[in-house]
């Protein structure tokens, strides 16, 4: 045995014997302060669960009130971009939703998520992350759906330069494209493009991507616009649904609500 090993065992029997002899007030003193000191561990480890808990609830109300400002930054953008027509904040309602699989043949063109009928899912709701639009529901179950993400072969939106107002649509064809962008039109690498609102689906003002390069297209009527996306599809582990207050009721399981 080795000399710290042989304090160490010496000290662990002493101490006991040591609050034996003592008087019951003094020994049950000490024996608290003893408890604190050998439980700290146990301690420090408790409290920094709780904490871990606590940070994870108020980063998921960030992330929901962040998507929520961007949403309504993006429609102010369209707004001041289109005329000067009184601007009303739209209700929006946000349901955070864990990515469970993803489809193997197509892994960025489908998603599966954790939430489905009983959360108040449909087909067709738009889906977005902190960072731009994802897609859209393709398919609901009772506890769990399939998001078609903008990676999709065929995905199609309308879509806004928010620099310049030049209307367009997205397409996802190999690269994501910005179509029907004619020659004349200005515009630049790096504008940002939004969706316009001229759809059923997608609201206005979530952004979708910035313009990466431009050619001129052969029939020089044209030009070919590709944008890279906001969001990286293959990073994501999970995405918001957007419950519009006009048009859809609210999910039965989130209560945050914008003011």
């Amino acid at each position: 045995m080795s000399r710290r090993q042989l304090i160490l065992f010496s000290s662990l029997l002493i101490i006991p014997i040591i609050l034996l002899l003592l008087s019951e007030p003094i020994s049950l003193a000490l024996s608290a302060r003893l408890a604190t000191v050998l439980l700290f561990p146990v301690t420090a480890i408790t409290r920094f669960i709780e904490f871990s808990a606590l940070s994870s609830a108020r980063l998921e109300e960030l992330e929901i009130m962040v998507n929520r400002l961007e949403l309504e930054n993006g429609q102010l953008k369209n707004k001041i971009s289109i005329d000067t027509t009184e601007f009303r904040s739209s209700n929006f309602k946000l349901l955070k939703a864990r990515i469970s699989g993803r489809d193997p043949s197509n892994i960025n063109g489908y998603l599966y998520i954790d939430k489905g009928k009983e959360q108040g899912l449909f087909v067709n709701q738009p889906v977005i992350s902190i960072s731009g639009l994802i897609g859209r529901v393709k398919f609901v179950g009772d506890h769990h759906s399939i998001v078609e993400t903008i990676e999709n072969q065929g995905f199609a939106v309308s879509g806004l330069d928010i620099k310049s107002g030049i209307h367009g649509i997205i397409k996802q064809r190999v690269s994501l494209i910005f179509d029907y962008v004619r020659a004349t039109n200005e515009i630049d690498i790096g504008d940002s493009i939004y969706t316009s609102g001229m759809s059923e689906i997608f609201p206005a003002g979530i952004l979708i991507g910035t313009v990466q390069e431009i050619q001129q297209a052969k029939d020089l009527f044209f030009k070919k616009v590709y944008v890279k996306p906001s969001t990286q599809v293959n990073r994501l582990t999970s995405v918001y649904l957007i419950f519009g207050s006009e048009t859809q009721k609210p999910p039965k399981v989130f209560g945050l609500t914008s003011q």
